[in-house]
């Protein structure tokens, strides 16, 4: 199951999501986050390291540890920008997959905002809820501190639908 969080900047995305993984994994579910980076490149690894180097000769990496493991590859505009593909590609053995931002991937999703009015903005997938501090008629609203009752209402939607 795919979920997209969407939103004005700055208005508690992050936040959501790092607040409700520990209860969706508390409850068993395995969850991958995809954050969208939308402006060009990015560096995950630090300049002259042995996997910057290797990178930077034209190989992709992966770099790994006991604990954690970092896939660097490159990949076509096509791809980085195909959710689909990135899903399917790497995050098939997750029950849940939580997308920060992608807005315009036409994904079903969690609109945060600060405003009501904002939500408009937000219509290009169908709109599961609405986190925001005041009242948003029209749709399922959250107040942006009723975490356990937004893990739970994604814990519904997941036995509804299951796996992604």
């Amino acid at each position: 199951m795919l979920i997209s969080i969407v939103g004005t900047s700055d208005s508690g995305k992050t936040t959501l999501i790092t607040r409700i993984i520990p209860i969706l994994m508390e409850k068993g579910l395995r969850v991958a986050v995809v954050k969208r980076h939308a402006h060009g490149d990015f560096e995950i690894d630090k300049e002259g390291k042995d996997s910057w180097k290797i990178f930077k000769s034209g190989a992709d990496v992966v770099i790994a540890s006991p604990v954690k493991l970092a896939f660097i590859r490159r990949v076509s505009d096509e791809e980085g920008n195909n959710l689909d593909w990135i899903c399917r590609r790497y995050l098939s053995d997750y029950d849940l997959i939580i997308t920060e931002g992608f807005s315009k991937a036409g994904k079903d999703r969690i609109v945060v905002v600060k405003k009501p009015e904002e939500v408009e903005r937000f219509k290009q997938g169908r709109i599961l809820a609405v986190v925001c501090d005041e009242k948003v008629e029209g749709y399922r609203w959250f107040k942006r501190d009723e975490v356990e009752r937004i893990a739970d209402f994604i814990l519904t939607l997941h036995s509804n639908t299951g796996k992604f």
